[in-house]
């Protein structure tokens, strides 16, 4: 039996078909599978508490930004003056921060910016307080 040339060429058109065809479908598999997004799961609470942290912040940008201050943001000033004993202010150092000021019992006016060492501990208790009011509120 004679094998023609023909049957040759058709054999050997299929054979290159198949080949590409079998490459085609590795590449597509290993596309697929580099490809999966990694999933983050993030719990309702760690959620609640990304939330309460920025919106902390925010209060307290307001705070010292200058703006008219709301009803949360005098609670927040108020029991940080409570802690601290005598009645605060807050506003922002030239961007270098916070800068906390003893307010005149009776005036309401600045009697004294505070040193360094206060102005540290009263910005982490004011977070701490800000913190506080706003997951409270939101529950």
């Amino acid at each position: 039996m004679e094998i023609g040339r023909f049957q040759v060429q058709h054999i050997l058109r299929v054979y290159s078909q198949q080949l590409s065809l079998r490459s085609r479908e590795s590449k597509e598999k290993v596309n697929k599978k580099s490809s999966q997004n990694d999933e983050v799961t993030i719990s309702a609470e760690s959620r609640k508490r990304m939330t309460v942290d920025k919106t902390a912040s925010d209060l307290i940008d307001q705070l010292t930004n200058g703006s008219e201050r709301n009803e949360t943001s005098r609670e927040i000033l108020d029991r940080l003056s409570r802690e601290y004993g005598r009645p605060l202010d807050v506003e922002s150092n030239n961007g270098d921060g916070l800068a906390f000021k003893v307010l005149n019992d009776a005036s309401g006016k600045s009697a004294q910016y505070l040193p360094p060492s206060e102005n540290d501990q009263l910005k982490k208790k004011l977070f701490d307080i800000t913190r506080s009011v706003v997951y409270d509120q939101l529950i």
